[in-house]
């Protein structure tokens, strides 16, 4: 399974950022993790506390020709009028620390007043490698942006077991930089919230049709255009998030891993602000860590599983279980939803409906 690249590796994405073009979501993955763009970020997004100089000359020009072609591709109201192209891109800011994860983000938009989804990949994965499911997100009316974070070294899980309050200390220190412990110390500049802002930035700069600007608010995220999605890790955070903020759907896959034997996240001691019937979990019973995640989807009220009537390709319930035997069982942990799970004979994914249909709950 591919992983997260070591720092050189990230250092050399960064330069080579600039070369490469947009490519669709969906294909092979080794191919589509080679391909990103990169320019200088705006003031807003740069963090220094400079200020832009006013565009003169050429500049304006160029303000005038971009406006104009944001204004054909939009609608009266400012929303997109078709689907966007794929932009992968690392964060400038975060260029010149390369023991900082800086792995591309993959984001799309698509038309109309579409919802973001977001997503957060596993443990140790990156972007890239989520391609196949941001483009069936895509096709289901959303816009996406796979963000990558602080997910490197040891998992939640196995970092802090059954340490309740490890995990909300933990997981509030990946999302805002706060709250530094021995469990996470993340600084402000490498948190969640940091990064989302400084993608939408850019995102806003590179892709002005998308009208990216309405999924951040007073610099932080529009959680009520949001449906949060992540992998594992990231779906634990996700489920985290959604506890705090109202959003509007939460899909988490081979997650949350937040329940061990008697002990689950303190976080999860009190009702959430998304309510259970926005949330959707999907698992396959050979996973490793199945016992505590579907421990962790009852603690959320999300439902109690039935694992006799798990199906290979499951539909219709909040908590979905699939039959299928897809490898080991940390190789099922994995292939919920990445790049490298099951395929059909044609090469499309096996849990696409799967996808949809969870998609379309919370659409």
């Amino acid at each position: 399974m591919t992983r997260r690249p070591k720092a050189g590796a990230i250092a050399a994405f960064a330069a080579v950022a600039a070369l490469l073009a947009a490519v669709p979501l969906s294909g092979a993955p080794a191919a589509a993790s080679a391909h990103g763009t990169q320019v200088a970020m705006t003031a807003a997004g740069s963090g220094d506390g400079r200020q832009d100089a006013p565009a003169s000359g050429s500049q304006a020009s160029s303000s005038h020709a971009v406006a104009a072609s944001m204004s054909e591709q939009t609608t009266s109201a400012g929303l997109p009028r078709g689907t966007g192209k794929v932009l992968s891109f690392t964060l400038p800011y975060l260029a010149d620390t390369v023991h900082d994860p800086n792995a591309q983000e993959v984001a799309q938009h698509a038309a109309g007043d579409a919802p973001l989804l977001l997503f957060l990949p596993a443990t140790g994965e990156v972007p890239n490698n989520y391609r196949e499911f941001l483009s069936t997100a895509v096709s289901a009316g959303f816009s996406v942006l796979g963000l990558d974070y602080w997910n490197i070294g040891k998992s939640v899980t196995r970092t802090c077991r059954a340490d309740a309050s490890c995990y909300t200390k933990l997981q509030e220190n990946r999302y805002n930089g706060t709250d530094r412990s021995r469990f996470s110390r993340v600084g402000t500049a490498n948190s969640i919230l940091r990064r989302y802002g400084a993608a939408i930035a850019y995102l806003e700069q590179q892709d002005p049709a998308g009208a990216w600007g309405r999924f951040l608010i007073d610099h932080h995220p529009a959680w009520k255009r949001i449906v949060l999605a992540g992998h594992s890790q990231g779906g634990g955070e996700s489920a985290f998030l959604a506890h705090f903020h109202r959003v509007r759907g939460v899909l988490t896959y081979s997650s949350p891993v937040e329940t061990y034997n008697d002990v689950s996240a303190s976080w999860m001691r009190t009702p959430g602000r998304t309510p259970p019937s926005r949330m959707y979990g999907f698992d396959d019973v050979h996973d490793v860590y199945y016992a505590r995640i579907t421990d962790s989807w009852a603690r959320l009220g999300m439902g109690v599983v039935d694992r006799s009537a798990a199906t290979p390709v499951p539909t219709g319930s909040h908590v979905l279980l699939s039959s299928l035997d897809t490898g080991t069982p940390l190789e099922a942990h994995g292939h919920s939803v990445n790049d490298f799970g099951p395929r059909t004979a044609k090469g499309t994914m096996v849990f696409a409906p799967t996808w949809r249909w969870m998609l379309q709950q919370v659409r």
